[in-house]
């Protein structure tokens, strides 16, 4: 009885959100990252924030209003993964690496946990400036409440309760967020994508390593040796080859 209410109260403790944002409950099961298009498309605010009341996993989706050309615009994400990476950093074990797998994946020791979504007006031109962007999140806390295999089973996925974050509840990961993610908006804004850059490569799965990634439907490899003015990787090979991150319009490159 005392488990099932801690777990009620886990599930049902209401997130605190700067002021900037407008935070909007979804029950568990309704889709935060189509609730904010839904929104976006109807002229929602800019930081109306989206966020599902579930146990298991965070889900949420932001609708932000850019001022600058998609193209520019797109490394909102890296914002949003840099965002979730300082969140956890400072609420997670010191031991616990949080790392970023190009374009939108999050990787906890070395196995994916999550990752970003982002969606634009659909046939937004690169040097237009969108009406909206929609950037999702989604990591996974508890992946045995889930079903399927056991945890710790597929080294390559795995659940921040697996390792090591047995305290953290969701209400925590996207107070977090939240405050971060704001912090580094507000440093894209003002001094643009350089300062993004380095830091999101600091945590750069394969930076300055051979790598071999799928991306837009083709193989890739190379050494990785930082992203481009958009936000796209720099792969070193016969010659410098840039993947673009526009991509990740089409739809994320991870699944859980």
């Amino acid at each position: 009885m005392e488990e099932a209410t801690r777990s009620l109260l886990e599930v049902t403790e209401k997130p605190v959100f700067p002021p900037v944002y407008e935070g909007v409950r979804l029950p568990a099961g309704e889709d935060a990252f189509e609730a904010a298009l839904a929104a976006a498309r109807q002229g929602a605010d800019p930081a109306t924030l989206f966020w599902e009341d579930r146990e298991e996993r965070v889900e949420l989706a932001i609708v932000l209003h850019p001022e600058q050309a998609l193209a520019q615009a797109l490394p909102i994400l890296h914002v949003g993964m840099i965002g979730i990476g300082d969140a956890l950093g400072a609420i997670v074990p010191p031991q616990v690496a949080v790392t970023f797998g190009w374009p939108d994946r999050i990787e906890v020791n070395g196995g994916l946990a999550g990752g970003f979504r982002l969606a634009a007006p659909e046939g937004c031109a690169a040097d237009a400036v969108p009406d909206w962007l929609v950037l999702g999140l989604t990591i996974l806390v508890k992946r045995e409440l889930i079903g399927g295999e056991e945890p710790g089973m597929d080294p390559t996925r795995t659940a921040l309760h697996e390792e090591g974050c047995g305290e953290l509840t969701v209400p925590d990961i996207l107070e977090a967020f939240s405050r971060h993610f704001l912090l580094w908006v507000n440093r894209f804004e003002e001094e643009g994508l350089r300062p993004i850059a380095a830091h999101w490569l600091e945590r750069g799965s394969g930076y300055r390593e051979s790598v071999a990634l799928s991306h837009a439907g083709e193989q890739h490899a190379g050494t990785f040796i930082g992203l481009d003015e958009e936000g796209g990787m720099l792969l070193q090979t016969e010659a410098v080859q840039a993947l673009p991150l526009s991509a990740v319009l089409a739809g994320p490159g991870w699944a859980l």
